[in-house]
């Protein structure tokens, strides 16, 4: 059994290497992916437009706008003589809010009279008009006036929304894990998980199909080799190629972009052979279903969105329905992630990663035996 093993997997390996396209796509694409997607695939709001209607002209007025020109969030801090002249940019999308001093705000809080100023979002634009919010509220509250806010809605039309008020005792503020709230350090360990994903799940979803576009995939079934054989014998090699991209992630991550990398090494491992096992499973059953690489390619491609999107990385698991909730336990891709969390920032120990790893092996379990018995009935 081990020699016939040993032969397809040396046979796969042959066929995934031989081709120098191969040995590029499996290298290069998965790198460029990398260092783009480690500087687009942010969640942060900067280079935030926004415009301003000071009323007031006062030196309290002057001093929230010296505060917002002050911060690295704002890139530009238009002025307009009123409301309706700031519109048309407003609804073009130009700046993400209005910001409005009224007449007499200076003189309210020099008189130590209550003072508030509005700020008007583009509702289009939630994630960048909410986190825009925050820091409006930071800047106006150290002047010591409270905001109110009005949000647009759909193409503009306002709605009436509290936004914040101004915070009535001091926050200190430790952040444990990232100190520097560096997005990047959060951003990386999950592309680790991300782009495992996808070459693990391509390799073996078109590794059967390729052999049926040849003619040699009948020719395996008649061998001596037995459906398990075959099975592990396409589910081994790209365990192999993961544990290779795996460490030249690990290099890039931590020596190029400085992320730490507070775990065990062994552990790391062990979660990338579980996970590209779960995912080979997976682009297993879906190469034994079909008969083309184009096919083979539409099926995997359909299955990666829904498992990046309800993994976490982008959404928290904890935000979705119940019944989402049930779904991303069977996502190798969640459980993937959490385990990157765990061992560039937090060094967790092996025992608290027991769980996450034994999912993983699970799905991988069940993938490969449901592949085994299409195999089988191929065979027959």
């Amino acid at each position: 059994m081990l020699q016939r093993l040993l032969a397809i997997i040396r046979k796969e390996l042959i066929t995934m290497l031989r081709d120098p396209r191969a040995r590029f796509t499996l290298i290069v694409p998965p790198m460029v992916q990398l260092f783009i997607f480690s500087f687009a695939a942010t969640m942060e709001v900067k280079n935030i437009d926004l415009a301003i209607v000071d009323l007031d002209r006062g030196p309290y007025a002057a001093d929230i706008e010296q505060r917002l020109r002050g911060s690295p969030s704002f890139t530009a801090l238009p002025h307009y003589p009123s409301v309706a002249a700031a519109r048309p940019d407003f609804e073009r999308e130009r700046v993400v809010g209005i910001l409005v001093l009224q007449s007499g705000f200076s003189a309210d809080l020099a008189a130590g009279r209550p003072a508030t100023v509005q700020l008007l979002l583009d509702g289009r634009r939630s994630n960048a008009a909410q986190i825009a919010a925050q820091y409006v509220t930071v800047v106006v509250s150290a002047a010591g006036a409270s905001l109110t806010g009005i949000a647009g809605q759909g193409a503009g039309a306002p709605g009436t929304d509290a936004v914040s008020a101004a915070p009535a005792a001091a926050i200190v503020i430790n952040n444990w894990f990232n100190p520097n709230l560096e997005y990047r350090w959060y951003m990386m360990p999950n592309l680790v998980g991300m782009l495992s994903l996808g070459v693990a799940l391509m390799i073996t979803a078109l590794s059967v199909a390729r052999e049926r576009e040849l003619g040699t995939f009948d020719q395996t079934l008649v061998s001596p080799a037995t459906p398990v054989e075959i099975a592990l014998g396409k589910l081994l090699p790209p365990l192999i190629v993961a544990v290779v991209q795996a460490t030249l992630y690990l290099l890039i991550v931590t020596l190029l972009y400085g992320v730490p990398f507070r775990g065990n090494l062994l552990v790391f491992y062990a979660a990338v052979l579980a996970f590209a096992a779960a995912c080979a499973g997976v682009g297993l059953c879906v190469s034994s279903l079909v008969r083309t690489q184009q096919q083979a390619f539409l099926g995997a491609f359909a299955l990666l969105l829904p498992f990046s999107l309800l993994s976490g990385f982008a959404t928290p698991v904890e935000n979705m329905p119940w019944w989402l909730q049930l779904v991303t336990t069977v996502n190798p891709l969640a459980h993937m992630l959490r385990l990157m969390q765990g061992l560039f920032l937090k060094g967790a120990s092996l025992a608290s990663m027991t769980q996450e790893l034994e999912r993983l092996l699970e799905i991988g379990l069940c993938t490969t035996v449901a592949a085994v018995l299409l195999f089988s009935r191929r065979a027959a």
